[in-house]
């Protein structure tokens, strides 16, 4: 069972805030950055093709060759914030995203655009590995848990604000309207910028002869398989994004406003019960514990959004879609909790932005494979019996992935370092006896 904040009201609020200096500082960013980037997420589809004139094919091939770009950048970037400090690599990486994206607005070609969505992409990637690293210098265990937790519940809320205000353009459908929006986001990642000023920076890893050894993360076998299980259990982000729309409109009777009040109620509860899902989980064990946990409540979340292809009744299809999602919901909380417990914990001090850019590849591979393979499983044409199946067969494979977190995180755990003790021999004319 997981404990929730104590006490009631102003109390229970006062427990889900970020404290003054600088998680507020952290929050603060996060909350603009991602209204900027809410704003522009429903829209950037529609501007591309309306109004740079691009075809849905080319605007696919760009943002597939961008993602990969961006995946390859990930190490790296991390480290270079570990070399030159986290916090002044985090606000360039800001300052190129608003670059970038401002650049959009002079797009008029496929490979201009591909070139400027790859450094967005780089600029991104880059960005989340010298957060991570800035987080990690922010607090230790449990309060850095508990800060990464927040910051999600900053990013929902955030998306959601900017979605919400993507609406007046979208109802516009002109190209100033869209213009309005690429330029604005691009003023947010600047103002994002602003808070870390707040933020203490971080100090950078020694380097030269006299400087201790480091871990380098593409050597580091067990923390990759770490990496390998959080990376594929995050397919719930996929599923929710891609699969349980097409599920619900194709496949059950429930009507088409629900998948809009599934997605809903997901948003509300990730940032409501974030934080509070993520106690323990600055402990490497029950963090591997947690994850090991959620991958079998989704699989019992999945196997109830599955049956509701069975339900002829429209309320009946509802409610087992409700059931599923308030489960999946559930899932994704602990993953995501434990996930970000092993991603720091596991970590050796001084690599934090190296690491935290590694681990962020196991959720850009699984971004990349995912589309397919719930198409396959979960969206297979045919019978109602074959996609059924596939939602099963996608649960039960997540879950024995999760069931193994225990297990690698055991072998990637640091093994403290035994000072050596030099041996000290004894002059033999000083251990003689005085006369």
């Amino acid at each position: 069972m997981t404990d929730v904040p104590s006490g009631r009201g102003p109390g229970r609020i006062r427990a889900l805030l970020p404290e003054r200096g600088a998680p507020r500082a952290l929050a603060l960013s996060t909350l603009v950055g991602q209204t900027g980037s809410g704003l522009l997420l429903p829209v950037s589809a529609l501007f591309f093709t309306r109004s740079v004139g691009l075809s849905a094919a080319q605007v696919g091939v760009g943002l597939a060759v961008a993602g990969l770009t961006g995946l390859t950048a990930a190490v790296p970037a991390g480290r270079i914030a570990d070399r030159f400090g986290a916090r002044g690599t985090y606000a360039a990486a800001l300052a190129g995203q608003a670059l970038a994206t401002a650049s959009f607005a002079l797009v008029h070609s496929l490979w201009a655009f591909i070139v400027v969505t790859c450094v967005a992409a780089v600029a991104e990637r880059g960005g989340a590995a010298a957060r991570g690293a800035v987080i990690s210098s922010v607090g230790v265990g449990e309060a850095r848990v508990r800060l990464r937790a927040l910051l999600k519940s900053v990013t929902n809320a955030g998306l959601s604000i900017g979605t919400a205000l993507a609406a007046f353009a979208l109802a516009a459908d002109t190209r100033a309207a869209y213009l309005a929006v690429v330029l604005l986001n691009a003023c947010a990642y600047v103002l994002a910028a602003l808070p870390l000023r707040k933020v203490p920076p971080v100090r950078p890893a020694p380097t030269g002869p006299s400087a201790p050894a480091r871990r380098t993360v593409l050597r580091d076998r067990p923390y990759a398989l770490v990496t390998l299980v959080c990376g594929l259990t995050s397919i719930h982000y996929d599923v929710l994004s891609l699969a349980l729309p097409l599920w619900i409109a194709d496949h059950t009777s429930a009507p088409e406003w629900t998948i809009s009040a599934v997605v809903l109620a997901n948003t509300v509860l990730v940032v409501l019960l974030q934080v509070p899902f993520s106690r323990g989980t600055g402990s490497v064990d029950t963090a591997a514990r947690v994850v090991r946990r959620s991958g079998w409540v989704l699989l019992v979340g999945w196997a109830a959004i599955a049956c509701a292809v069975l339900a002829s009744a429209p309320l009946a299809a509802l409610g087992l879609l409700l059931v599923g999602m308030t489960l999946h919901t559930a899932g994704e909380l602990w993953q995501s909790a434990g996930s970000y417990g092993l991603s720091y914990e596991l970590a050796p001090d001084g690599s934090h932005g190296e690491y935290q850019g590694f681990f962020s590849l196991g959720r850009g591979v699984t971004g990349v494979v995912a589309p397919l393979a719930l198409t396959t499983l979960c969206l297979a044409p045919g019978p109602d019996w074959r996609p059924l199946g596939g939602w099963l067969l996608l649960g039960v494979l997540v879950a024995l992935v999760a069931s193994a977190a225990p297990y690698t995180a055991r072998r990637a755990r640091p093994v403290p370092l035994t000072p050596v003790v030099p041996r000290v021999t004894k002059d033999p004319a000083l251990t003689q006896d005085s006369v």
